[in-house]
């Protein structure tokens, strides 16, 4: 199969050289003649269809660099300089950050301090709703204008890591006229938005006066085709250019296509299987640890997965930089030790109700391996698929046993993974912490401990050393069952080159797309 290498270059701060060869020099734009239109198909819909909250206006800012943030992310999962070229912490809460001076709108006019402060306080803080002011830590009346190209931000609590949980794309700048709502947008991107079909694609172009360059592409082409096995069609059909995600069953087949090429990354996601340890009899350890034994990752990603994705001894993907893998207890399956775990606890044979969302990639498979590894060390499971709303007020009401999900990062600061999943006070443990008084990883004690001397470092050997000792002493619970770090797929024509990929699928960039004919 005709293949190539990814391009990977990073952004250095202020450079502008390294600007341009990630957006696409000028000087080497296509020639007139040249054929620079491409079709992209993503995994979702990116008209942004729907109440969520990532549509702005009918339009997902993921995938389509029409708008943009102050801080990018590297390849390494660090915040990187974006429109702006630095940040400084003159105290535990407060941040200053430089912005790019030369940076032009899509409609003309440059970006200063005043869009800054309008794109945070009227729409990400204000419009977006409580969430975002706990996932920020900062809340609306505390983002100032110091002059035209300085910003202070004030965070609600110390947060080392706030330059990298705001490198992603909903925390984008436009000027006062964008009306977001109603699918006006102004961005600062390489392409800027040209027309919109709601429910099926939108056209970008690229913008000549880029602060980076202009890049390739005269334009692209986002479809809608959310179903695996629509999107592996329009690839073969030669009726898209690229597709990301194709159908998993048929990876193979497209390999072995001489007019397809397939690459790979891993993500920053994970997919692991959540203990309820408030519930009997789940809140024994040892019954816990059993389960972890039952399970072979390395023939889940072989068998499901088809060698896609990387077997996990931990609930964190390992492109995160502070992720333990090694360091962790390791449950290689043991049928022997799980079961001989399972006569040690106080499981009776009473079934265990396994949750999975009903639409979750592989997942119905995924957990029909879990029923028939467990049925083999003396314990029953109960699956049920659901829809993600009645999901969620399951786990909320704490009416199960185990469920099937995933965790990921969209912006190169993780901190709030193990916030969220594995503090007391996070999303996954403190509504029902505060309501009856358990949760679901809320181990507490040193653990929460861990992780908040992890979340407020802005040493990074601390920050990894108690981030690891809280992922270690969670493990040696058995609170979760890694089963794998999430690798994605894009299918392309043979002739592209230029593509780049980027732990977080959704930074991708198409500056230098080109075709080789």
């Amino acid at each position: 199969m005709d293949t190539a290498p990814t391009r990977r270059q990073l952004l250095t701060a202020g450079v502008g050289a390294g600007i341009v060869g990630l957006a696409g020099c000028a000087e080497t734009s296509l020639d007139a003649e040249a054929d620079g239109t491409f079709t992209i198909v993503p995994t979702a819909d990116p008209t942004g269809t729907g109440d969520s909250w990532d549509n702005w206006g009918g339009m997902t800012p993921y995938w389509t660099r029409v708008i943009e943030p102050l801080v990018w992310g590297t390849d390494g999962m660090q915040p990187q300089p974006w429109l702006a070229t630095d940040w400084t912490a003159t105290d535990d809460t407060t941040w200053v950050f430089d912005l790019r001076e030369g940076v032009t709108f899509h409609n003309g006019d440059e970006m200063t301090a005043d869009d800054v402060v309008h794109s945070f306080e009227e729409d990400i803080l204000t419009e977006r709703g409580d969430f975002v002011h706990g996932w920020l830590h900062v809340e609306p009346g505390s983002v100032d204008r110091i002059d035209d190209y300085t910003v202070s931000f004030e965070t609600t609590e110390p947060f080392p890591g706030f330059p990298g949980t705001i490198a992603h794309n909903m925390i984008d700048i436009q000027p006062a006229e964008a009306d977001r709502r109603a699918g006006e947008i102004i961005g600062t991107g390489p392409f800027t938005l040209a027309e919109m079909e709601q429910g099926q694609q939108l056209r970008v172009e690229r913008f000549e006066d880029y602060w980076g360059g202009a890049p390739e592409p005269t334009e692209l082409t986002f479809r809608a085709a959310e179903d695996a096995t629509t999107r592996t069609d329009l690839l073969v059909a030669g009726e898209v250019d690229l597709i990301y995600e194709p159908a998993t069953s048929r990876i193979d087949g497209l390999r072995e296509r001489g007019d397809v090429r397939i690459e790979t990354e891993q993500s920053s996601g994970s997919v692991f299987v959540s203990i309820n340890i408030h519930r009997e009899p789940t809140d024994d350890a040892d019954l816990r640890r059993a389960l972890n034994y039952a399970i072979s990752q390395d023939e889940i990603v072989t068998t499901v997965l088809e060698g896609v994705g990387q077997p996990a001894s931990g609930p964190l993907s390992t492109v995160i930089d502070w992720a333990a893998d090694e360091e962790l207890p390791a449950y290689e399956r043991d049928r022997d030790r799980a079961r001989d775990l399972v006569s040690q606890s106080s499981y009776d044979g009473e079934e265990l109700t396994c949750l999975v969302e009903n639409d979750m990639d592989d997942g119905r498979t995924l957990v029909q391996i879990l029923q028939e590894e467990y049925e083999k060390i003396g314990v029953t499971l109960d699956v049920e698929v659901l829809e993600s709303a009645s999901l969620r007020d399951r786990t909320d009401r704490g009416e199960f046993h185990l469920e099937l999900g995933t965790s990921q990062s969209n912006s190169p600061a993780a901190d709030y993974i193990m916030w969220e999943n594995f503090h007391t006070m996070g999303i996954s443990n403190k509504d029902l912490y505060e309501a009856e008084g358990t949760g679901l990883h809320n181990l507490g004690g040193e653990v929460d401990e861990l992780i908040e001397t992890g979340f407020q470092s802005h040493d990074p050997d601390e920050k990894r050393e108690a981030y690891v000792a809280a992922q270690r002493e969670i493990m040696d619970a058995g609170v979760v069952i890694p089963l794998f770090y999430r690798e994605y797929v894009v299918a392309a024509d043979a002739e592209l080159e230029g593509l780049d990929l980027h732990p977080i699928d959704k930074f991708a960039q198409w500056g230098e797309l080109t075709r080789t004919t």
